[in-house]
């Protein structure tokens, strides 16, 4: 049947769209405060916002009628026809916050316009519980705005139990208040928590400076500015080097006429900007301002308003990656440091088939974004140096350079014969390597001319295994080996969904069965493993395989299909390696070295992990006063 719901529960259920948490009431509130055009915004919370989050601002303020108002659904004063929704340059618009947020609290509101005639204070506060008005009177407060939000979610006690921990819900509203700080850099803004100040950002001179001190807060070091024009959309940005990505985008703010907002493709642009100098999976600590013409910019299409929508998509985001990728190759982080020489930003596997990169000779390497900027100048110490001349560990067996070098053999790995050299020819680079021995059980430690190297042990075995199965899957060569006795494993439906691709898992070199299907959508379903790939007979078989599973059902996202199975066979490679901690012989560290100059760009692994350090003798005398 049909019916009208009550005002009280439609008041809720829109409430639910717009106050998803603390942090949402925090956020509605201070935009508030800034569309009053506040220069002031104080912020008091306790309890991570649950018991109470109070805005004091030293804006406009509203007149005792306008106040009630502001409390019916859909008031605002900030549009009055549809063609306003075009240009918005306020935040907020359809007339939501407040009344959404009275509907789940206790609130009071005290407001004051500048320079108020109206009665002996001036001053008006209104007090409304569960959106029902229940207190009015004149109040003696400064100009401005003062919002106490007490009890949240008290009357939909469901809502509460969504709620995390006090400290999470206050780590939020920190963050809430960070970004709108950092697109108003004249606004000082104070956040307090439990008495405790713990964000403070007063007046900035300009954009850069407040960027610049806001992420500090996060550990950013250097920010590079980006600024530049491209078919009306004017871009902004300040970057950081890759050292500092992080494996989330919890540090990579996005803003679109000043308004912060969650866009998959416009992140997407920024990381493509880096090019190739950034690992794969991770995220810049980056600020983008974006501004487009108004009217091509749609931000009615979320609810909190945190999405928007353009009318030219692809070519805002080619200007993204255009000016920042520009900017990126003139950025001082791309040079060598010698204060942290040890660093060295180098081209990711197979880069040059993927993304756009390109190798030049005499050890200069250009990179450029998949957009095809060129980001200009060389990444010094990207490409090994010239092997040496001279034969190198003559304690080990004589003759040896001239003969082909030891197979590096693991458990689970066959052996293969590794590339041998003749007298007169020149060595690669790290088979030209002098190998002084292994630190910490990890680490190689080499001499190459003039500088010393180290060498992950795991990520360079894992960067030799990678490669030889990716030639084998290229060859559908990868060799199996059927188990003894068939074993059965539990993998959740969406692994087992991947492993339904039989096709695909018998190229990688598995063999598997289904055994039973799940009775609900949440039960496991078992598997049954018949053989796997002869390189991996010696590891553990679960564990290996719910990773591959694991890896081919998360590619669904992936651009490519290839670029699944290179996902899977980067798992396969890491389970069939030396790890941290393994104890190498001498012979079996130069079979390594050698089997390095058989893998092309192989600066990292197949995760996107440095494979070399290298610091050179200059960097090693300066530190030690020598220079």
């Amino acid at each position: 049947m049909i019916h009208i719901l009550p005002p009280e529960l439609a008041d809720q259920i829109a409430a639910g769209e717009v106050v998803e948490r603390p942090a949402s009431v925090v956020k509605e509130l201070v935009e508030n405060a800034l569309d009053a055009g506040a220069r002031r915004v104080e912020v008091d919370v306790e309890a991570g916002g649950r018991r109470l989050i109070r805005v004091a601002d030293d804006g406009s303020g509203m007149a005792p009628d306008e106040a009630r108002l502001a409390l019916k659904r859909h008031a605002t004063s900030k549009i009055s026809a549809a063609e306003d929704l075009w240009g918005l340059r306020t935040f907020g618009f359809r007339g939501e916050a407040l009344p959404s947020i009275a509907a789940v609290s206790r609130l009071t509101l005290s407001t004051k316009t500048a320079g108020s005639s109206a009665g002996a204070s001036g001053g008006f506060r209104l007090t409304v519980e569960a959106g029902v008005e229940t207190d009015a009177r004149e109040a003696g407060i400064p100009d401005g705005t003062q919002i106490e939000v007490r009890d949240l979610f008290f009357n939909t006690p469901a809502r509460q139990k969504f709620l995390k921990s006090e400290a999470t819900e206050s780590a939020n509203i920190s963050e809430a208040v960070l970004r709108l700080g950092l697109a108003h850099p004249d606004v000082h803004l104070r956040l307090r928590t439990g008495g405790r100040v713990a964000l403070d950002l007063p007046p900035h001179r300009d954009l850069s400076e407040r960027v610049r001190a806001a992420l500090a807060r996060r550990g950013a070091s250097v920010l590079h500015e980006a600024a530049g024009e491209e078919g009306g959309h004017r871009v902004r940005a300040f970057v950081a080097g890759p050292d500092e990505a992080s494996a989330t985008a919890r540090s990579t703010f996005l803003f679109v006429g000043g308004r912060f907002v969650r866009d998959r493709a416009l992140l997407h642009a920024l990381v493509a900007a880096y090019g190739t100098i950034l690992e794969k999976g991770r995220y810049p600590l980056a600020t983008l301002f974006l501004d487009v013409p108004g009217d091509e910019l749609d931000v009615n299409v979320h609810p909190q308003k945190l999405e928007v929508r353009f009318a030219r998509a692809q070519e805002v985001y080619a200007a993204v990656r255009h000016v920042v990728g520009q900017a990126i190759a003139r950025a001082p982080w791309l040079e060598r440091d010698p204060a942290r020489a040890v660093r060295v930003f180098t081209l990711p596997p197979y880069a040059s088939s993927r993304a756009g990169a390109a190798v030049v000779p005499a050890g200069r390497a250009v990179v450029a974004s998949p957009g095809g900027v060129a980001l200009g100048r060389a990444v010094q110490g990207a490409l090994p140096l010239r092997a040496r001349d001279a034969a190198v560990d003559t304690d080990v067996e004589k003759g040896w350079p001239d003969a082909a070098p030891p197979a590096f053999v693991t458990a689970g790995e066959r052996a293969q014969p590794a590339q041998s050299f003749s007298p007169g020819g020149r060595e690669g680079f790290f088979a030209g390597l002098g190998y002084i021995g292994q630190l910490h059980r990890t680490y190689l430690v080499c001499e190459a001319e003039g500088e010393l190297v180290l060498i992950d042990q795991h990520a360079a075995h894992e960067r030799v295994a990678f490669a030889r199965l990716q030639a084998a899957h290229g060859r559908r060569d990868v060799r199996r080996q059927r188990l003894l006795f068939p074993l059965p494993i539990e993998v959740e439906e969406g692994s087992a969904a991947a492993a339904r691709e039989s096709g695909l898992l018998e190229t990688l070199g598995f063999e598997i069965e289904p055994a039973t299907s799940p009775t609900t959508s949440e039960a496991p379903v078992r598997l049954i493993v018949r053989a796997v790939p002869e390189m991996l007979k010696d590891a553990d078989p679960k564990p290996l395989l719910r990773d591959v599973l694991g890896q081919l059902a998360d590619g669904g996202t992936a651009a490519s299909a290839a670029e699944r199975v290179d996902h899977a066979l980067a798992t396969m490679a890491c389970h069939s390696v030396v790890r941290a901690g393994d104890v190498l012989g001498r012979q079996q560290v130069m079979a390594l070295l050698s089997q390095l100059d058989e893998v092309d760009l192989r600066s990292f692994c197949p995760h996107g992990r440095p494979v070399l350090l290298r610091m050179s003798m200059t960097d090693l005398e300066r530190r030690f006063g020598r220079v």
